[in-house]
């Protein structure tokens, strides 16, 4: 088993879904799946990723900091955020397009 099926199986059995084809890589937990750091940490190894989505409510800034920094991620959206304006400027800063939900 390839290591982005292995995290991924680790997705579903989460709660969280994604979309594995040719042109759109996504992996999502939803607002409605609560999720932890370590839930969130195994996404930083996928390769080819190019959306993440994260109920980001229970979250540590420092663990979506590494999600951020995930290789060739495009945009990363929050569900349920409270960092601040500052907080979300260094997500930004990291790289990825990031979007409030």
């Amino acid at each position: 088993m390839s290591s982005n099926e292995a995290i991924l199986a680790n997705v579903e059995a989460r709660g969280g879904v994604y979309v594995w084809e040719t042109e759109v890589f996504t992996v999502a937990f939803m607002a409605n799946v609560a999720i932890t750091d370590a839930d969130v940490l195994p996404l930083v190894e996928l390769r080819g990723v190019q959306q993440i989505a994260l109920n980001a409510a229970e979250l540590f800034l420092s663990a979506v900091a590494k999600v951020a920094g995930t290789p060739g991620l495009q945009s990363l959206v929050l569900f349920n955020s409270s960092y601040s304006e500052l907080e979300l400027a260094s997500l930004r800063a990291i790289g990825p397009e990031i979007m409030l939900a």
